[in-house]
């Protein structure tokens, strides 16, 4: 028989035992986690480094079609418009990239311009077509003029400060356009039906590109335009080299001559790199200048959705 005391320590072994494997399986998971969170940060770092990569080779490719000649025209038939597929990572993984010329869309500090009214109707115009209240024009004017006079059917600080969470409106030219959603009356729904075709650049007098405007920019430029006038530009070849090319070829837009341009200055970047089980994604808001062609970084976001722009199709067995 197993005396007293023996049992005793037999507890204590097997008690100190447990303890052990206690302890040990701790550190394992601990070490585990740390391995884990150690792949993470360097994959996420890694994903970085390719974005900002991204964004080098955008820069490259606007300076040397700036370089090449293209400085004075811009249009989608030139390489840095051109949509790049994605690629493959020897890192596992892959990068996606989209340039886009925000010359192409509808400027909201336009309304502070020269020819505020003008540009003011014009996004009026714009939302009209959009099937979205107009009305929203007037307040996102009240939201960035110098005044606190309302305007139309906009709102000044007495409309948001009696609300739940009460603020003020910024009274100048904003350079996020998130804060389309503090407007009064604006939800989820219509802001994402206004993102698309509007952009914040840090000029009030920005020139629509006639060779890269979408459908609702060029036919929110005058009210005389037809949509059938306006999907015929779109629909055709556009590689204009002057603006007078242009109005000679579509005399409806002769009227709104001195809102046209050729070329631009303002680009976005958009950029989703995938490192292993990390991923990140990149938009930077680049502005080449007229002169020199220097390619300057004015802002980084890494917190936009991105949409790719490629297509998988897939074959159904029969």
């Amino acid at each position: 028989m197993v005396s007293r005391q023996t049992g005793v320590a037999l507890i204590s072994v097997l008690l100190i035992v447990a303890i052990l494997l206690a302890v040990v399986g701790r550190l394992m998971s601990n070490h585990g986690l740390s391995i884990s969170q150690t792949r993470n940060v360097f994959e996420q770092n890694q994903a970085l480094q390719f974005a900002l990569g991204a964004e080098t080779m955008a820069r490259q490719a606007l300076f040397e079609d700036f370089s090449g000649g293209g400085g004075e025209i811009d249009h989608m038939g030139e390489l840095w418009a051109q949509q790049v597929l994605p690629f493959e990572l020897d890192e596992g993984g892959f990068i996606e990239a989209q340039l886009t010329d925000l010359h192409g869309c509808f400027n909201l500090n336009n309304v502070l311009g020269l020819e505020g009214e003008n540009n003011l109707n014009r996004f009026k115009r714009l939302l009209v077509n959009l099937n979205i209240p107009q009305e929203i024009a007037d307040t996102w004017k009240d939201w960035i003029d110098e005044d606190l006079v309302v305007s139309g059917f906009g709102a000044e600080d007495s409309e948001y400060l009696i609300g739940s969470i009460p603020y003020r409106t910024p009274n100048q030219r904003i350079m996020h356009i998130s804060e389309l959603a503090l407007l009064r009356n604006v939800d989820r729904t219509t802001l994402a039906q206004i993102l698309p075709f509007v952009c914040l650049l840090p000029e009030e007098d920005t020139k629509v590109n006639v060779n890269t405007a979408n459908l609702h920019t060029l036919g929110s430029l005058h009210g005389s335009l037809s949509p059938d006038q306006v999907e015929s530009v779109v629909n055709s070849p556009r590689e204009f080299a002057s603006v007078a090319e242009f109005v000679e070829a579509y005399p409806g837009f002769i009227p709104v001559t001195s809102a046209l341009s050729v070329a631009s200055k303002y680009f976005r970047l958009h950029a989703y790199v995938q490192v292993g089980t990390s991923s990140l994604t990149l938009q930077s808001i680049l502005r080449r200048d007229p002169a020199s062609g220097e390619v300057t970084v004015l802002s980084r976001d890494f917190g936009k959705l991105f949409k790719s722009a490629v297509e998988v199709t897939t074959e159904e067995a029969s």
